[in-house]
C-alpha cells in the first residue's frame, strides 16, 4: 500500500508540473511588439543620423519612416507612430539641409507640417516651431 501511495504522489506531481509547463503563456499585444520594433529601429536610425555619412543616415531614416507609416496606418494605431514619423521627416529635412539639398529639405518640412496638422491636439505646426522642437530633441543626450 505504501508503494501505491508513492506512485500516486509521483503521478500527481508529474501531472501538476506537466500542466503548469503546458499552460499558454500570456501573449503580448501586437502594439507592444510594434513599439519594441519601433524603438529598436529608431535607436539604430538615430545612431546613423548622428554619426554616419549622408547616404547611410538618409537610408536609415527613410527606412524608419516607411516602418512608422505602416505601423501608424490603422485608424486605431497609437499616435506615437505618427508623431515619430513627423520627427523623422524633420530629421530628414535637417539632413538634406546639411547637404545643401534645398528642394528635398522643403519637401520633408512640408510633409512634417502636414503630419503635425493631422494630429487632434496639435500645437504650433509651422516649420520654424517644428524645427525648434527637433533641435531641442536632437540636443538631448542619448
Amino acid at each position: 500500500m505504501n508503494s501505491g501511495l508513492r506512485v500516486c504522489w509521483v503521478l500527481l506531481l508529474f501531472v501538476s508540473v506537466f500542466s503548469w509547463a503546458c499552460k499558454e503563456q500570456r501573449k503580448t499585444s501586437p502594439w507592444v511588439e510594434l513599439e519594441r520594433e519601433s524603438a529598436r529601429r529608431g535607436h539604430e536610425a538615430m545612431l546613423k543620423y548622428k554619426t554616419a555619412d549622408y547616404q547611410t543616415a538618409k537610408s536609415a531614416l527613410v527606412d524608419l519612416l516607411q516602418f512608422l507609416d505602416k505601423a501608424g496606418y490603422p485608424p486605431n494605431a497609437p499616435n506615437e507612430f505618427r508623431e515619430d514619423a513627423m520627427y523623422t521627416c524633420l530629421r530628414l529635412a535637417k539632413l538634406e539641409e546639411r547637404q545643401g539639398h534645398d528642394a528635398e529639405k522643403a519637401a520633408y518640412l512640408k510633409q512634417a507640417v502636414a503630419r503635425c496638422e493631422s494630429f487632434p491636439l496639435k500645437g504650433k505646426c509651422d516649420a520654424d516651431s517644428l524645427r525648434k522642437v527637433i533641435d531641442r530633441l536632437d540636443a538631448l543626450p542619448k
